[in-house]
């Protein structure tokens, strides 16, 4: 067995004991969100000591040199530098570590996650090519949810205990490999299965993506600079993931660049936060929270006042077949209707 599949199950089982009432589907937000917060701030880490920014000395831990230097107007240098290069920037005073060891000296409380979460948000503005993609992401990380407690001390508990869940895994395999982006995706696998027939808004199973992946890849010009590959209906991002997996040197970086939309604001969060725990970078990922059978790409009017049509080298998709829609006759002015005269039924 993978070291990945074994923290997942170990996750998966401490999971269902702390989650209590709460719905699988709710609870997922937490733990999901907070895993995607703890690999940021990682992340951020690495970048300090991997370019120098900070001179990491062994005796001293990095978040303790990140609160050391990053202080008073130097901050806002720190941020702007960081958030330049990874697209979102986090406070010493906001970052995983600094979190666990509150928690660690029982001195974390509710306001904690609250500013975590709030100055993200913040600084998520201090790029403006990133922040499409970062901005919103915990939004749905519910801090204030009465099924996590019902006062603000049962609530702050119950949050507690999911960071230290987060927090008890190394996320490396015995080889230095990052395995979060496995445990993510058998995370989610595992509350699709939770959630009967809803699962398909946001999980297409691995045996079919796996299918549909093969069938894209089969005649790819593996001369081919870069790869671009949508799915209007994109989920939590899985299906896009398996085809990149089956291109040739699809891992590479820059090789495929990645498009999406999703109607579930959600949902379209799971997915922001998966390919970039799978190592996409941010620049090579357009998402989207949108309604496909409203427009299908929303690239909107060119200078010439002309909505153009966008190319891919590859559309795949696992539709919502059961999706209602209002079927009004308006939509007949749209280009991929109007040639057919009427639209599909309500039903």
């Amino acid at each position: 067995m993978s070291k990945a599949h074994d923290v997942s199950s170990q996750l998966w089982s401490m999971a269902n004991e702390l989650r209590g009432t709460m719905d699988a589907s709710e609870y997922r937000n937490y733990i999901l969100g907070f895993m995607f917060y703890r690999y940021l701030s990682e992340k951020q880490e690495k970048y300090l000591v991997d370019n120098d920014i900070l001179d990491h000395i062994d005796d001293k831990s990095i978040n303790d040199e990140y609160r050391e230097e990053a202080t008073g107007e130097d901050l806002k240098d720190y941020l702007e530098d960081i958030s330049g290069a990874l697209g979102y920037a986090i406070a010493p005073e906001d970052t995983w570590a600094t979190l666990i060891e509150k928690i660690q000296e029982s001195k974390a409380n509710a306001e904690d996650f609250q500013n975590m979460f709030d100055h993200f948000e913040e600084n998520a503005q201090l790029n403006s090519f990133a922040e499409r993609d970062f901005r919103g992401v915990f939004a749905d990380v519910n801090l204030n949810n009465s099924r996590l407690g019902n006062n603000l001390a049962t609530r702050t508990k119950a949050l507690i205990a999911t960071a230290k869940m987060v927090n008890e895994f190394d996320y490396y395999d015995e080889n230095g490999h990052d395995i979060l982006g496995d445990i993510y995706e058998y995370l989610i696998k595992q509350f699709a299965s939770n959630a009967g027939k809803k699962a398909g808004e946001f999980y297409t199973p691995h045996e079919v993506s796996k299918v549909l992946a093969k069938l894209v890849a089969a005649n790819i010009n593996t001369d081919q600079d870069s790869f671009t590959i949508y799915d209007p209906t994109m989920g939590s991002g899985s299906l896009l993931l398996t085809v990149r997996d089956e291109i040739p040197n699809g891992k590479q970086k820059g090789r495929v660049r990645f498009y999406g939309q999703e109607l579930n604001t959600t949902t379209y969060n799971l997915a922001r936060m998966n390919l970039m725990m799978h190592g996409v970078d941010y620049g090579n990922m357009t998402l989207r929270n949108a309604d496909t059978l409203a427009m299908d790409w929303p690239d909107g009017l060119d200078k010439d006042g002309i909505d153009r049509p966008h190319f891919f080298d590859a559309v795949v998709a696992n539709p919502p077949y059961s999706q209602k829609w209002d079927a009004d006759a308006s939509r007949l002015k749209d280009p991929r209707f109007k040639d057919y005269g009427a639209v599909a039924p309500k039903e």
